[in-house]
């Protein structure tokens, strides 16, 4: 028989919205809890979204002993406490991305966790839902012959605000951790650390990137073309182009969306697809699934993941700041 594991989340940020509406849709999963700074705001949660408790401290909900597992859905800057608060109670954690302000966090909250005998996860939904699956799968599986390109842009315009979290250099702002994560991810993903990294960059006014474009050298020879902006309206699809055409991920690319294969003839056939819920149900039950196992982390997404992925945002947005 399934367990149900009770849910809390940490913060009551639009993210949190997204991720509670995940999680109606799976079975095992009960929306258990909500805490926030403000009761006020966790009451208006619990209510939306059929909570059982609110809480109007996050020690509070930590406390309680029924708690099996924390989504973390605070700001950037606050992610490695907040991951460290909960793997110190002894619960599971799927922390939002980007999991840390830098590498040495990233460690720090990999080795609570295997201290504690805890699960962590970082909460790159991405990986999890099928389109983003039948991409990698499809590229292995040669449909388009040797893979040699990515493309891959995330761009929107964000009016400059310099109290917005995204241009506060104060609360981890900047596209790079904020967006341009994703389409590092999806390279990373289909080919592996990169060996070399090129980068240009605008700054915002607070000091925080505004555009950033990335150039990466993967280790067999593949090239990745990455851009992330608050700037410009972009494609925001990934393509991956190789020697018979190229495989997109169609706009938004990060999300739940169509996969399409252009043959060099000029045919065009969809991937089918099966995507259910809103898309972060994948990532929950992704954790639920390693529980059930008695795991600490996910194969599919490990800690070592997680730590490369860090040290890769780390260069780029040291190489992104001396280009400003």
């Amino acid at each position: 028989m399934t367990k149900i594991y009770k849910w809390g989340i940490l913060g009551a940020a639009r993210i949190a919205h997204k991720f509670a509406e995940g999680l109606k849709i799976l079975p095992n999963a009960e929306r258990y809890a909500i805490a926030s700074r403000s009761w006020e705001r966790a009451e208006a949660f619990k209510e939306k979204h059929g909570f059982t408790k609110a809480f109007g401290s996050y020690e509070e909900m930590l406390a309680d002993p029924d708690l099996d597992v924390v989504y973390i859905a605070t700001t950037n800057n606050l992610h490695f406490e907040h991951t460290m608060m909960c793997l110190e109670a002894g619960k599971a954690v799927l922390c939002e991305k980007p999991f840390a302000s830098d590498l040495s966090q990233v460690k720090q909250m990999v080795e609570k966790a295997r201290e504690k005998n805890v699960f962590l996860m970082e909460a790159l939904w991405s990986r999890f839902i099928p389109s983003m699956i039948q991409f990698k799968e499809q590229v292995e599986n040669g449909v388009i012959g040797r893979p040699m390109l990515l493309q891959c842009d995330f761009g929107f315009i964000s009016p400059f605000d310099p109290y917005n979290r995204i241009y506060n250099p104060e609360l981890g702002g900047g596209s790079i951790p904020d967006i341009g994560i994703y389409p590092i991810f999806t390279a990373m993903y289909l080919f592996g650390k990169p060996e070399s990294i090129e980068v240009m960059s605008v700054a915002a006014p607070t000091g925080t990137d505004w555009t950033t474009s990335v150039l990466f050298k993967h280790k067999k020879k593949e090239i990745s073309m990455l851009t992330s902006s608050f700037e410009m309206i972009l494609d925001n699809e990934a393509r991956v182009y190789g020697e018979g055409g190229y495989l997109k991920l169609h706009s938004m690319f990060h999300m739940p969306t169509r996969l399409t294969l252009r043959t060099n003839d000029g045919r065009e056939t969809d991937i089918p697809l099966n995507h259910i819920g809103n898309g972060y149900n994948y990532e929950a039950a992704e954790v639920m699934d390693c529980l059930d196992k008695g795991l600490i982390e996910s194969p599919s997404l490990p800690h070592a993941f997680s730590i490369e992925l860090m040290e890769v945002l780390e260069e780029v947005s040291r190489k992104a700041e001396k280009s400003f």
